[in-house]
């Protein structure tokens, strides 16, 4: 093995699977989607990863309702997408994305705020929408995502896999009665997002993320180690607090 495997990841070569680490490296947020429906072969593979991912006590409490074309389909994707949009609107005003350097179209801010705009704008016709679920047997504790939040990685990073993309969110929350309604979903299930799948209208790539030397600590708090470099060619994001110096 390399020293930094994932050195150069961003995609396939000459149609061969991408491995786990580059997959790991490269599974960006897709929401920009081709109209190429996610044909059920695919779908199968992705759900399985999902329903090999580790639970509390190995519970497999976790649930995965996947939405493609039927009639719930339609009404739970017009049902999301409409508060897609309200929660995005109101994110994109008190975020301030339409002042500063979000009036220069080529500012990562003014390219983040078309991105989302498509997104929900268009999110009634996503080709695949999947909400995980979690069923409760006791009441909701702070640790309760550990057993369904990794089910949504691994379906995501299958999707990476197999050539397709997702993106997670929470624009369920508004309207979780009307979904329950309409799902029969029952009232001690956590829905935990949403989920959204389909052939990417653009490419995966190596995701922007902060330097290790931020993330990693060893020993003692804020006591970065010498080993933890990034493989070489590696970008980094702004977002996030002030790097410290």
């Amino acid at each position: 093995m390399t020293e930094h495997p994932v050195s150069g990841a961003g995609s396939e070569r000459d149609g061969e699977p991408v491995s786990l680490i580059d997959g790991i490296a490269t599974t960006r947020t897709i929401r920009r989607y081709t109209d190429e429906p996610v044909p059920t072969r695919a779908l199968r593979d992705i759900l399985f990863a999902a329903t090999r991912a580790p639970s509390g006590s190995n519970r497999q409490l976790f649930r995965m309702i996947v939405l493609t074309d039927g009639p719930n389909a339609v009404a739970a994707k017009r049902l999301i997408g409409e508060s897609a949009r309200g929660m995005w609107a109101a994110k994109r005003r008190n975020d301030s994305y339409d002042v500063g350097s979000g009036i220069e179209q080529s500012s990562p801010k003014a390219r983040m705020a078309r991105t989302m705009q498509r997104y929900v704008d268009e999110f009634d016709s996503v080709p695949v929408l999947i909400l995980p679920c979690l069923i409760r047997h006791r009441a909701p504790t702070p640790t309760e995502g550990a057993s369904i939040y990794p089910a949504c990685q691994n379906l995501l990073l299958a999707a990476r896999a197999l050539g397709y993309g997702g993106a997670f969110a929470a624009w369920q929350a508004p309207v979780e009665d009307e979904l329950r309604e309409l799902l029969g979903i029952p009232l001690d299930v956590f829905i935990a997002g949403t989920i959204t799948l389909g052939k990417p209208e653009g490419a995966h790539g190596p995701v922007r993320r902060r330097p290790m030397s931020e993330l990693v600590f060893e020993e003692t708090w804020d006591n970065s180690p010498t080993w933890a470099v990034d493989p070489p060619g590696t970008k980094h994001t702004s977002a996030g607090p002030p790097r410290r110096t």
